[in-house]
């Protein structure tokens, strides 16, 4: 006579199965999650050469207002219009990529419309000391990171958003932490190299070397 399954044994069966069910779900959106900042990346650096080509024709970058309702706040005007001389009349790129990271939460959201593509703004006369290396580069391009969260990556160290959430993605922090992904180029404008410690501009929050990659 064949012994049944107790119903101890039943229920520790049930219990490995649920706990490996339930690493399979985390690896496989830490997977997602990793493949999508890959995506942000490449898209980071198609950007980077089109906003170099640019320059190189114009002796400067696209600049982040004058276009939209608020023309004057770079903040309130749609990046794809920031953007736009990058696509018209000549085509340096020809469309931009939607934002995997799309962000739900920021210091901004109670109007999330500008935000149609990754974050731009010509940062080169911006002295905030804020995470992002802003204050050192002639532009900037972020995106709201796995944390959904949209800090700019240039917020002043003293104010609460800095302090808590925009700081700079850094996967060595965990693979969902807190964190926009930011790419700064080029560095010694007239607020001087954010790596130089005496540098009085210099951001309050540094990632190095995993923030150095993702200007690379």
């Amino acid at each position: 006579m064949k012994r049944a399954f107790t119903l101890i044994e039943l229920l520790v069966v049930v219990a490995i199965i649920a706990i490996l069910a339930a690493l399979a779900v985390v690896n496989y959106q830490q997977a997602q999650v990793r493949a999508k900042v890959a995506v942000v990346r490449s898209d980071f650096r198609t950007m980077a050469a089109s906003l170099e080509a640019y320059a190189t024709d114009f002796n400067g970058y696209p600049p982040a207002k004058g276009f939209g309702i608020v023309p004057n706040s770079p903040f309130l005007t749609p990046v794809s219009l920031r953007l736009m001389p990058l696509t018209s009349p000549i085509a340096y790129q020809s469309s931009f990529p939607r934002d995997p990271f799309l962000a739900r939460e920021g210091w901004a959201v109670y109007d999330q419309k500008p935000f149609d593509t990754y974050d731009y703004v010509d940062a080169d006369d911006i002295p905030t000391r804020g995470s992002g290396l802003t204050s050192g580069g002639a532009w900037r391009i972020n995106s709201g990171g796995p944390d959904l969260y949209q800090a700019y990556g240039g917020r002043p160290v003293e104010n609460p958003d800095c302090n808590e959430k925009g700081v700079d993605y850094d996967p060595t922090n965990g693979v969902t932490s807190q964190g926009d992904i930011v790419r700064v180029g080029p560095l010694h404008t007239k607020y001087g190299d954010p790596h130089d410690l005496t540098n009085p501009n210099r951001p309050g929050i540094v990632r190095v070397p995993q923030y150095v990659e993702q200007w690379q």
